[in-house]
């Protein structure tokens, strides 16, 4: 998880977690920020320890200098999301680091997703060693300490680096997925690693548009992926009834969201069963209904707000669309749950990009 800068840009050391730059990439094409080729053989692994070190991301790399140690990374930013492609190699094994005292040094605040796609790794986080091959993909978060080590050979890792504000899934529950071993070879990870890998193939033919619009479906894969990964640890055989009706209920609630009167009593009459079992299916899951009645409406609206279509509706519309009849209201909501307001999060995606129209006035909560 580190920031390596050279020549005025910026890239990561040769493993597989890191994060973007202070100052992102201007441009749709992945860009080498970083190789070794130009440093003579016994040096490689020295020259990226100290560069990774000094960075807003801080690690500490390890390995023998006389192994023939060599990096090559490209960076590319795609609206809100940073894309990385690594690649390594050594005649012995080699080594990254993150613990708690460079967590301290500078913490980004950011989810890393990363495809393996050749070279077999191992990854200590809390306490739980895994093995990652080819196809496996590993969730990363820059403020859990990490060890990760890999054998001789070369190793090619793709990566994408999102702000966490962007994924305000429950702390406690995300964190048992860092460094576990999540599959990209079947269901949302395929869909995911497919999406992932075509989209690096193909920055160059992205708009300023485009590329909001892309990293909006890649923050939603993303997001897709861990809700996944939570039902599959959550589920109990022996309450299969229970989960089909809760998942039924939440087909109900979602084709409703745009309905001010949305209510855990309309739900219940709905399925034919009381209020308090209703309630009661929701805290079996760690939330309450209208706790997900109202995560599920600011996700609309947070993508209505990254919609280049939808730049010029007022933010008062958007949050009536999906059911905040009070302004206020939504505001203080979208503040707690993504850490900046409505208008914050609007010109965190646009003003770069130049999508907004010319001269209109900022846009007030």
């Amino acid at each position: 998880m580190s920031i390596i800068q050279c020549n005025n840009e910026s890239a990561l050391p040769g493993f597989i977690m890191s994060g973007p730059a202070t100052s992102r990439l201007r441009g749709s094409t992945l860009h080498t920020v970083i190789s070794t080729e130009d440093v003579a053989p016994p040096d490689g692994l020295a020259y990226l320890r100290e560069a990774a070190l000094r960075e807003i991301v801080p690690t500490e790399l390890y390995g023998d200098r006389n192994t023939g140690f060599w990096g090559k990374i490209a960076v590319g930013d795609l609206g809100v999301v940073t894309i990385e492609r690594t690649a390594t190699g050594s005649t012995a094994r080699r080594g990254v680091s993150r613990g708690a005292e460079l967590i301290r040094r500078s913490d980004p605040e950011l989810y890393h997703v990363v495809f393996h796609e050749r070279a077999s790794t191992m990854l200590m986080c809390d306490q739980r060693q895994t093995r990652f091959r080819p196809g496996d993909i590993c969730l990363g978060n820059s403020s859990v300490p990490y060890e990760a080590w890999w054998e001789s050979g070369v190793g090619r890792y793709l990566a994408l680096h999102i702000p966490r504000k962007l994924l305000p899934a429950a702390p406690a529950v995300t964190r048992d997925l860092f460094g576990a071993r999540l599959s990209g070879r079947s269901g949302v990870g395929a869909l995911l690693r497919s999406f992932a890998t075509q989209t690096a193939r193909d920055l160059s033919g992205y708009t300023p548009s485009d590329a909001i619009r892309v990293s909006t479906m890649l923050v939603d894969l993303t997001a897709a992926l861990i809700a996944h990964e939570m039902e599959t640890t959550d589920a109990l055989p022996t309450e299969s009834g229970r989960q089909v009706l809760y998942l039924q209920i939440q087909g109900f609630i979602q084709q409703r969201l745009g309905e001010p009167g949305l209510a855990p009593a309309m739900i219940a009459e709905a399925h034919h069963i009381s209020v308090r079992t209703l309630h009661r299916l929701f805290e079996a899951r760690g939330c309450t209904v209208m706790d997900w009645i109202r995560t599920r409406r600011l996700d609309r609206c947070r993508h209505d707000l990254a919609d280049p279509a939808l730049a010029d509706r007022p933010i008062r519309a958007i949050a009536a669309r999906w059911g905040f009849a009070v302004q206020p209201h939504f505001s203080r909501a979208f503040q707690s749950a993504y850490g900046m307001s409505p208008s914050e999060y609007r010109r965190f995606f646009f003003p770069r990009h130049g999508v907004l129209s010319q001269g209109r006035a900022p846009e007030s909560d």
